[in-house]
């Protein structure tokens, strides 16, 4: 039988499903889906009527959150020894969430306020300015920091709706602008650059047909351009990893900087790609300049033993050197290497405009969302259909 102190009902609030605990000594619980009130609902009644503790988690601090046994910090390492996530995001994910925590909000470290009495307000008005100001020298903190921040704190939120400290994220409400002209673009989905494929053209055309001590950067740069793949991911690439007879190369691990894991971002991230005629046969050419190397060598070296340094940041400035060069002698705005990566990108949502899900696989991205955050914006009203293989044959790829 429902205990008559107890109402649910909808609201006009964004969380349009409540429970009201006051007479019970409690408060207005908001939820965002019928179910999950529901679930919620049936389970305070009958908490109640044994006269019990709603949840032991329901009452936990933010400190209680991270790490208890049961909380986010152990979880985070579970997911590690599954190979979620690698060691590296995982400390600096915590360090980021633990820095947050020592903010003061209503009076008290964030660390020391119970998990279900956060509120939007407070993360606007309190939270977030507090943390801008604490920067180095004085100075506002950068707003890719303040990005960090939030996604931190977001995956702590959304951990708490799993521990049943909460029932709904409130950072979910929160924006960050870069400036007050900015008030109405919410500039945490980050904007990729688009390039024409004419300058990509001239830019690729400057760089450096042939290096006597490693593979062309031309060549090096075609393939970013068509496969898409991650600089980490590139560097890390062995013979053994291109499928010459089905035209494939399988991405299965990546170089990172300052680590030396070898895995993929994320397990997303592991996928076969399909490489146009074209491709296959200049990669059979340099193969062939290597000396015919061992399916364990490095199919783009940094030089003719076939090694490759293990300072990822040391490679990338490389890279990213020849680019510059290139843009200048072009005449073109000076990209970055990633940039490439964006190019595939724009190609495959001009040729899959109603099919983010094989966009995202081909990105190796964690989530359809990432994609959709991050290139949603260039989506064109091109209803081209390919196959695999025909796509990668006859996509122009600038």
């Amino acid at each position: 039988m429902k205990n008559k102190n107890i109402k649910f009902h909808k609201s006009s609030k964004p969380t349009p499903y409540i429970i009201d605990l006051r007479s019970k000594g409690g408060k207005i619980i908001r939820f965002a889906t019928y179910e999950l009130a529901n679930k919620h609902y049936k389970k305070y009644i009958e908490a109640i009527e044994k006269e019990t503790d709603l949840s032991e988690s329901f009452n936990w601090t933010f400190n209680e959150l991270l790490l208890n046994k049961h909380g986010f910090q152990p979880h985070e390492l579970s997911r590690i020894k599954e190979g979620e996530i690698l060691e590296d995001t995982y400390r600096k994910n915590i360090a980021t969430i633990k820095e947050t925590l020592n903010e003061n909000v209503a009076g008290v470290t964030l660390g020391n306020m119970k998990v279900k009495d956060l509120s939007l307000r407070d993360i606007k008005l309190e939270l977030f300015p507090n943390l801008k100001v604490k920067g180095v020298k004085g100075k506002n903190k950068s707003h890719k920091t303040l990005i960090n921040y939030k996604t931190c704190l977001n995956s702590l939120l959304n951990y708490a709706i799993l521990a049943e400290c909460r029932t709904d994220n409130p950072i979910v409400g929160f924006k960050l602008f870069k400036n007050k002209n900015q008030a109405h673009e919410d500039l945490l989905k980050p904007k990729a650059k688009r390039i024409a494929p004419d300058v990509i053209k001239e830019i690729v055309s400057k760089l450096p047909a042939f290096r006597p001590h490693g593979p062309s950067m031309q060549l090096i740069a075609n393939f970013a351009l068509q496969t898409g793949v991650r600089a980490g991911e590139q560097r890390q690439l062995t013979w053994e990893k291109i499928d010459f007879e089905n035209k494939l190369v399988i991405v299965n691990q990546a170089l990172h900087r300052d680590s030396e894991q070898l895995r993929t971002k994320t397990e997303q991230s592991i996928r076969e790609l399909p490489l146009s005629t074209q491709m296959i046969n200049d990669l059979k050419e340099l193969w062939l300049s290597q000396g015919r190397p061992g399916q364990s060598n490095y199919v783009f070296p940094k030089n003719e033993k076939g090694s490759i340094t293990r300072n990822v940041f040391e490679d990338m400035f490389s890279w990213n050197g020849f680019l510059h060069r290139a843009c200048k002698a072009a005449g073109a705005e000076k990209i970055k290497w990633h940039d490439l990566r964006h190019f595939f990108a724009s190609k495959m949502l001009q040729t899959y405009p109603d099919n983010i899900w094989k966009v995202s696989r081909k990105m190796g991205h964690a989530t359809v969302k990432l994609t959709q955050d991050t290139y949603g914006h260039w989506i064109e009203n091109d209803k081209q259909k390919f196959q695999d293989q025909e796509d990668i044959e006859n996509v122009k790829w600038y």
